[in-house]
Parts: structure tokens; C-alpha cells; sequence
């Protein structure tokens, strides 16, 4: 005769028979919290094969260049041809002393890039790198671009957008592509403008580059820029990662663009009265940062698993989309016509492997097309990045500014234009 249950095996055969009646639901819970959350951001492929193509804007898309954008390139670049970029630059122009300081640079670059190779480093250290180097570029002439590494949030209002469901069935097949999306924001009218033809601002139309305001600079308090902004964000893109139509807001690593107390009195002014009316956003920042009409991009990766030039491509692509977007409120408050094709540019890193890109438009579409690729740790591929950052820098603080000049001084409320390329 078997022994009765000890109290001890009693509660375990209670347990056990719990525990297997427990474990379904666990089961099913742990089966149901697998499934694809429905806010999961979309890969990098799919955001860029889904999200970028609806809003239009490409990266890699073209056979080749279109001829005007590639002529203009090189001819922004210095060369005759894309293989003179390795060559050394003997321009006469460039002095000795300058060109013994870019040698230093450039070698400064190769050796703190071969550490990080070596070490692994993450995002931080090649993007201090990077910056340090476009800096002292910048300080060649100094006064006269603006760069940032803060990070801050572009204004959203300027972000690419796929049309409307309503919009493509007026217009049919043919339809926008989302070049041109307007925002909810009101359509400033010419009275909410300053006028620049009274007797009060007439003596201010020849002040030199370098006078000062008799006072403070007039600027925008955060509160104003927010409302002004906050209006473009409900018809621009979904702000649920996970629609197929949202489009991440800029937020560039490094940015390069004018410096704003380089422009007169009334270039500064008014591009003041733009800002505030939404009809030229010309610093993209949502918070002021002293920046105009940036011509140039960052966006670095590290040696990390979460680190890819796919991503920085991405983003890449709807900052330039966002640039060319700057570009043409300004064309389309003026009434002169550029002689060259407006275009920008970004780099693009992951770790040593540096990427450049140029962004246009081409038939009612945001392309980011690559120009060049190097290495790093390699001496010769660092001076030939070196060169061509320096060649853009000049292109920006030389013909860039002065096509900006011109269209402002065109603008219907000054007197006089003048016709120059971006």
C-alpha cells in the first residue's frame, strides 16, 4: 500500500498543476508582444524605397548628372574635369603660406581619423574631428560663413511633402510631386512687409557690409518663431513615425551657411521681416542661430552598429531638399532669374569613409546625386577632401553670397538689380 501524500508533495502537485494551467496565458501574452508594434519606425530602405519617394526626393536616381548641375559643380569645384579633383591646386591665387596651412590641416585630419579608425570611435570624435577642420577652413577668411554643430531642429515647414490625396485628383496623374507643398500657415501679403521705398529706410540703402544697427539687431523671440512654425507641421507630414508619409525634421550634425552680420543694414533687416512672415525662411533653425541660406551639410556616422550611410544619406537628402527649398522662396520673391542652376551640398561620413553629394532640383523632384568618394586614413584621399571643402567654402563666401545680395537687392520693394549666378 502506497503511502499517503506528505503536506509537502501535496503542495507541490497543487503547484505544478497550477503552473501548467498558468503557463498558457503566459504563452499567449508572450506570443501577442512579438507581433510588429504598430509605431515601429521603418528601416532605412523602406523610408527611403516608401517615405522619401512620395515626398519626392532621391538619392542616387540618375544615370548621370544633368548637364547644367554638372558643369556647375565642377566649375564651383575649379576643375575642368572630375578626375583634376586628386590633382594638386597650383591656382595662383592660392598663396603659399595658405596652401603650407591647408598641407598642416590635412594631415592633422589623416592622423586623428587613423585613431579613430583604430580606436573604434563612435559619432562624437569624428564629428568634433570634422568640425574642427571645416572650422579652421573658415577661419582662412574670416567673418564671412557661419558654421554650427548645435544640432538644433530645423524649422519643420521647410520639409519635403507628399501632395495630397485631394490634391493629385484636381491635378490628375501629372500632378505635383511634392516639390512644392504650402503650409497651413496664412500667405503673407506684400503689407505685412516692410517697405524699403519710405523716407525712413531710403538712407539706409547704401550702408556698407560692415555697419552696425544704431541698436540691437532686430530678432524674433522663441515664442513667435514657434507659432510661426508650429502652423506648417499639420499638412507638411504625419508626425507618427510609422505613416508611410512622415518625413523626419532636419537636424543636421554640422551646418554651414552666411554669417548674418556679414549682409548690410538692409539685407539683415529685411530677411529679419521674412523670417517672422514665413515667406523666405532663411535661417532653418526653429530657434534663432545668427545663420543664413546654409549651402552646406554634415551628417556623420560612426563605427557602431547604429551607425550607416544609408541613414546619414536619408537624412542628408531632406536637408538638402530643405536648403533648395530656401533657395526658391527666395527666387520667387524677386524679379531676377539665375544664370546658373541652384544647388547645395552635404557630406556624408561613416567613420573614415567620407562621402560628398550634391542636391538640385530636376523635373519637379529633390535629388542628391554622389560626387566623390575617400578614405580617411589614406594621405592622398584626405588632401583631395580637403581641397574640394575648401573650393566650396570659397564657392559659398564668393559667388553663393553675391547671388543672394543680388536677388535681395531685386526684390519689387528695392530699387536696382543685378543678375548673378548662385
Amino acid at each position: 500500500m502506497s503511502a499517503p501524500p506528505t503536506p509537502r508533495s501535496a503542495t507541490l502537485n497543487v503547484n505544478n498543476g497550477g503552473r501548467r494551467t498558468a503557463k498558457r496565458p503566459v504563452r499567449a501574452r508572450s506570443h501577442i508582444s512579438r507581433a510588429p508594434s504598430p509605431s515601429k519606425k521603418p528601416t532605412p530602405q523602406s523610408y527611403r524605397r516608401g517615405n522619401m519617394r512620395y515626398a519626392g526626393v532621391y538619392v542616387d536616381h540618375l544615370d548621370q548628372l544633368p548637364p547644367a548641375i554638372d558643369g556647375e559643380a565642377l566649375c564651383i569645384l575649379g576643375l575642368q574635369s572630375w578626375a583634376e579633383l586628386a590633382e594638386p591646386d597650383t591656382r595662383a591665387q592660392t598663396q603659399p603660406e595658405t596652401q603650407a596651412r591647408l598641407a598642416a590641416l590635412a594631415a592633422t585630419y589623416q592622423a586623428e581619423s587613423r585613431l579613430n579608425a583604430r580606436e573604434c570611435s563612435l559619432e562624437g570624435n569624428w564629428k568634433s574631428s570634422l568640425f574642427t577642420l571645416m572650422r579652421n577652413i573658415a577661419l582662412l577668411a574670416p567673418g564671412t560663413l557661419c558654421l554650427d554643430m548645435s544640432e538644433k531642429a530645423w524649422i519643420s515647414g521647410l520639409k519635403p511633402a507628399a501632395p495630397s490625396l485631394d490634391g493629385l485628383q484636381e491635378t490628375g496623374e501629372e500632378g505635383d510631386s511634392g516639390l512644392r507643398t504650402l503650409s497651413a500657415g496664412p500667405t503673407p501679403s506684400a503689407s505685412t512687409l516692410i517697405d524699403f521705398n519710405s523716407a525712413t529706410t531710403a538712407a539706409v540703402t547704401t550702408v556698407s557690409p560692415n555697419t552696425f544697427f544704431p541698436g540691437r539687431v532686430p530678432s524674433l523671440p522663441p515664442s513667435t518663431y514657434s507659432s510661426t512654425y508650429s502652423q506648417s507641421i499639420t499638412t507638411t507630414t504625419s508626425l507618427n513615425a510609422s505613416d508611410p508619409f512622415h518625413i523626419s525634421t532636419p537636424k543636421p550634425d554640422i551646418t554651414v551657411g552666411l554669417e548674418e552680420t556679414d549682409l548690410n543694414l538692409l539685407h539683415q533687416r529685411r530677411l529679419v521681416d521674412h523670417q517672422k512672415s514665413g515667406t523666405i525662411l532663411s535661417d532653418p533653425h526653429a530657434a534663432f542661430m545668427g545663420m543664413r541660406f546654409p549651402f552646406l551639410i554634415v551628417e556623420t556616422k560612426g563605427l557602431s552598429v547604429h551607425g550607416n550611410l544609408v541613414s546619414a544619406q536619408n537624412q542628408a537628402a531632406i536637408s538638402g531638399a530643405s536648403m533648395l527649398r530656401i533657395l526658391k522662396d527666395l527666387e520667387e520673391t524677386t524679379n531676377s532669374h539665375p544664370t546658373s542652376p541652384p544647388l547645395c551640398f552635404s557630406i556624408v561620413t561613416e567613420g573614415p569613409a567620407h562621402e560628398l553629394w550634391v542636391h538640385f532640383e530636376h523635373e519637379e523632384a529633390f535629388h542628391m546625386e554622389a560626387l566623390k568618394s575617400w578614405r580617411m586614413t589614406r594621405a592622398s584621399d584626405v588632401e583631395e577632401f580637403v581641397r574640394a571643402l575648401v573650393r566650396i567654402m570659397e564657392w559659398g563666401r564668393g559667388r553663393f553670397r553675391a547671388g543672394i545680395v543680388a536677388r535681395l537687392d531685386s526684390q519689387p520693394a528695392v530699387a536696382g538689380s543685378e543678375h548673378s549666378g548662385w
